[in-house]
């Protein structure tokens, strides 16, 4: 890789922005729960009764029936649903988006696992049952969604896509018992950069964002500050992560376009630990647990297959 020296200020630059950052670290904040617990979701445990609550249960189901409901109207009916179906098969869509739509379904899966398993705790199921059947109500859901996909003339029933959707709706229970899922976050971002997705006709209908692949990218957020010795912790902003992230060109979502063409895109970036901020009630770490799945813009810069850098990606300007 030839680098010019317009790209070799741009690593620097993006050096000393990392650098910089310590400077804005509180040293000796008095410490808290999570301080000592490393786990902000286990104090769950003691906020919540486990008691069934049969009314509570009923107003799950309600709220859940509504939703897909709506998810219906303004996602799924946009796509091939209301339209020709033909007979049930079984379609494995590798080629589909470079396979960035497994992580698609991943993340999907992820928010149906937080909200089931924020409905069942406050249902009053215990913790670990409420981990356990939110990631089975992510499963399901993704199943029936892909038995409907089977029918579609121009996709199939995609048993990968099922697990992927699965293995995200177990995220959140791997995060509360999995020790290293302490220390590394995964999140998505998305801005509409390019409209190449909206442009083409997909789908027999409309274009819906969750298929705009281009414009997204998946993110491993790794988090330093709980890696460190407890001497150095007092000096490193505990806010501070770094993270790796994978997208995709334009061209990977054109089918017709010859394989040279259809690029993964590599990404490093400066990334934020929410849970950093210690919220002290239930409420504030819930949606600390929602917002730290979505990457915030950051400097960022690109390293595969070509260098770029950008102040504040996923904008690019």
């Amino acid at each position: 890789m030839k680098f010019s020296l317009s790209k070799c200020f741009a690593v620097f630059a993006f050096a000393l922005a990392c650098l910089a950052q310590p400077v804005l670290a509180a040293p000796f904040d008095p410490p808290t729960w999570r301080d000592s617990t490393w786990d902000y979701r286990s104090e769950d445990s003691v906020d919540i009764k486990s008691e069934v609550s049969w009314w509570k249960a009923g107003a799950v189901g309600g709220i859940t029936l509504s939703s897909y409901a709506a998810a219906y109207v303004f996602v799924f009916a946009k796509g091939w649903w209301d339209n020709d179906s033909s007979h049930f098969h079984f379609e494995n869509d590798f080629d589909y988006a470079l396979n960035l739509d497994k992580f698609g379904h991943f993340a999907a899966g992820v928010i149906l696992g937080e909200s089931f398993y924020e409905g069942y705790r406050w249902a009053g199921l215990s913790e670990f049952k409420s981990y356990l059947f939110a990631g089975l109500s992510a499963m399901a859901t993704h199943i029936a969604i892909d038995v409907k996909d089977g029918y579609s003339p121009a996709w199939g029933f995609s048993i990968f896509d099922v697990l992927s959707g699965t293995l995200g709706g177990f995220l959140p229970m791997a995060e509360r018992y999995v020790p290293v899922f302490k220390y590394v976050d995964l999140k998505w971002s998305y801005w509409i950069n390019t409209t190449y997705y909206y442009d083409k006709t997909t789908h027999r209908g409309e274009a819906i964002f969750t298929d705009d692949y281009v414009n997204q990218t998946f993110w491993a957020s790794f988090k330093p500050y709980r890696l460190l010795p407890s001497v150095v912790q007092k000096y490193y902003p505990s806010w501070l992560a770094f993270a790796a992230g994978l997208s995709i060109n334009e061209k990977a979502m054109d089918f017709h376009a010859d394989d040279a063409d259809r690029r993964r895109e590599v990404y490093l970036a400066i990334d934020y630990d929410l849970e950093a901020f210690r919220p002290q009630s239930r409420l504030a770490r819930s949606l600390i647990k929602y917002l730290n799945y979505f990457k915030l813009p950051a400097p960022a810069i690109q390293v595969y297959p070509e260098f770029h850098w950008f102040l504040l990606y996923p904008i690019k300007f």
